[in-house]
Parts: C-alpha cells; sequence; structure tokens
C-alpha cells in the first residue's frame, strides 16, 4: 500500500469514526433526555430535558466510559483487518517477484541452451563462450535468490542454526566485494572501505555474515537512480564492532522506517517500480543479527541515501 492510499484510508477511518461517536454521542443524550421526560420530570419540556442530561456528571461519566470501550474495540479490529490485508497484500507481491525473479532467469538460460546446441556452434568459439557466460551468470543469479527465499523458510520452521567461530570479519568482507565486482560494473558503482578495526575479531557464523554483508551491499547498488557510491567503515566503540555501510541512494521516507525489518516489507516509492525483490533482505539480516546476539540501525532520509549500522560484539579478551 504506498502513501497516498494509506493517508486517503486512514482520513477516511477518522472521518467515520467521528461520525459514528457523533451519532453515539446524539443517541446517548436523546435516550438519557426521554428518561428524564418520561420517569423523572414527566411535565418537563424536551428541551429543558436535554440540558436537565447534559448537566449531568453521570451522564458524561457513562458516556465517556462507553466511548472509551467502542474507541478500543474499534481499534483493536481495525488494526487486526489492517494487518491482516497488509500481509495478504505484501505476500501476494511476494510470490508475484518470486515468480519472475525465478522465470527471468530460467528463459534466459534455455534460451541459451538453444543456441549452444546448434550443430555449427562449435565453429563460432567467441559465441559459445557468450553463452556460456549467460548461463552461468544468471545461474548464480538464481541460485542466489533460492537461497534467500530458503534461508528465510528454514529459520521460520526450524530456526536460526549457527556454526560461530571466531575470525577477523575484514578478510570476509574484501571477499564479498570480490564476488560482487560484477554487480559493481553492472551498476557502475564504486565502493570505499575505511576499515578502522584491524584488531577486531567477532565470534559470528560466517555463512550468516556473508549474506548480510552481501544483502546490505546489492540494496544499496538497486536502489539508486545515480551512479553508487558505497561506503563502508569499520571501527571497535565501547569492546563492540560498529561496521557502517552508507550508499547515496534514493533514501527511505520516516513513514517506513518502522516497517523496514517486516517479512515481505518492500518500499513503495515510484523510482523502484521497476527493482524487484522478495522483501525479505532486511528481514533476513534482523533474524541473522538478532540470533547473534547483535543490532542493526537504519537511518535514511529521502532523495540523500540510507546508511546501515551493525553493532557486533567482541569476542573476549580482544585487544582495541
Amino acid at each position: 500500500m504506498d502513501k497516498s492510499m494509506y493517508t486517503y484510508h486512514r482520513v477516511k477511518i477518522i472521518c467515520l469514526l467521528s461520525l459514528a461517536f457523533v451519532v453515539l454521542f446524539l443517541a446517548y443524550l436523546c435516550s438519557g433526555a426521554w428518561f428524564v421526560q418520561s420517569y423523572v420530570f414527566p411535565n418537563l419540556q424536551y428541551l429543558d430535558a436535554v440540558s436537565k442530561v447534559v448537566e449531568s456528571s453521570a451522564f458524561w461519566f457513562f458516556f465517556i466510559m462507553q466511548l472509551v470501550i467502542y474507541s478500543t474495540v474499534v481499534f483493536v479490529i481495525l488494526n487486526t483487518f489492517y494487518n491482516e490485508r497488509r500481509m495478504t497484500l505484501m505476500q501476494q507481491d511476494f510470490v508475484n517477484n518470486v515468480t519472475h525473479e525465478i522465470k527471468t532467469p530460467l528463459s534466459t538460460i534455455l534460451m541459451a541452451a538453444e543456441v549452444l546446441v546448434e550443430e555449427n556452434i562449435h565453429t563460432k568459439p567467441f559465441r559459445r563462450d557468450q553463452y556460456i557466460s549467460i548461463i552461468r551468470n544468471e545461474g548464480d543469479k538464481l541460485r542466489e535468490e533460492l537461497d534467500r527465499v530458503l534461508e528465510v523458510a528454514r529459520m521460520a520452521n526450524a530456526g536460526v542454526y549457527l556454526n560461530k567461530e571466531v575470525f577477523a570479519p575484514k578478510g570476509l568482507l574484501m571477499e564479498v566485494l570480490e564476488r560482487m565486482k560484477l554487480q559493481f560494473q553492472n551498476y557502475n558503482g564504486a565502493v570505499n572501505v575505511n576499515w578502522k578495526a584491524d584488531t577486531a575479531e567477532i565470534n559470528f557464523d560466517k555463512k550468516s555474515f556473508e549474506l548480510i554483508l552481501t544483502n546490505l551491499i546489492d540494496n544499496s547498488l538497486k536502489y539508486n537512480i545515480a551512479e553508487p557510491t558505497i561506503d563502508i567503515t569499520g571501527r571497535i566503540i565501547d569492546r563492540n564492532l560498529i561496521i557502517q555501510v552508507e550508499d547515496n541512494g534514493i533514501g527511505i521516507e520516516d513513514i517506513y522506517h518502522a516497517e523496514l525489518f517486516h517479512r515481505f516489507f518492500r518500499v513503495p516509492l515510484g523510482e523502484t517500480h521497476h527493482i524487484k525483490g522478495f522483501g525479505l533482505g532486511l528481514y533476513l539480516v534482523k533474524q541473522l543479527m538478532d540470533a547473534h546476539n547483535s543490532a542493526i540501525f537504519v537511518t535514511s532520509i529521502e532523495n540523500e541515501g540510507t546508511t546501515v549500522t551493525l553493532k557486533i560484539p567482541l569476542v573476549k579478551n580482544n585487544n582495541e
């Protein structure tokens, strides 16, 4: 649900609730006036009975109590309905995105394979190698997307399995950047690493650490309408390793910050309607960070960029 639709529904609900409360007040007022005129002061005029009711503290007490009860019930019902509707829409979007992300590389692989079965392809080695490279790249892309979905499904069903070990994270960071070199070339992006934590060692699952970095860097590359520039810094603060991934991308509006780590959620910005994804990247990162007793923070300004901060405890007896 985009911001305009969200605002429209919120205004509509507020107007309907306001109307309902006005009707409730008039109903209480009229019924109270009828009771006073019928059983308390039979000879009293109706308008005078209304004045008596309005001046009664008991009327206001019971009306406010009923108003609070009704408001709470309505809020709970509407909140439940909104969350269910929101989750249904996000799941539908997730299914559509999965279908697209799987069908696209599969179609490319099949087309390349058809070229490779041509009888005279052996006489064109350059063309053959070109299509083999396409199959390899699309296969890697497909494997990465499926791994991401399967990782989330595995966590939901059996929890996070961790094989923690002590290591210096800078080397693993450089390996991730090396593997993503082709992605940087495709986006015409650049990365700057400013690592001031060479003595840092963490007790972390290496596969999880790679997934976290890959997802964050991938987001920084995709959600950008200019040439991406990513700054990765590492430093030690209060016996914690602080890693920041900062980009010059499109940023995120404040209204969506609280939902960034929800499963299936994707920021509905007009500039990114063509960017496909599952809405699982930051959800997966948050789950993995929580499993390692670590924290993640996101600060972002629309049209200026996003900074993701990871806070990971250092191993004991580590020299800063």
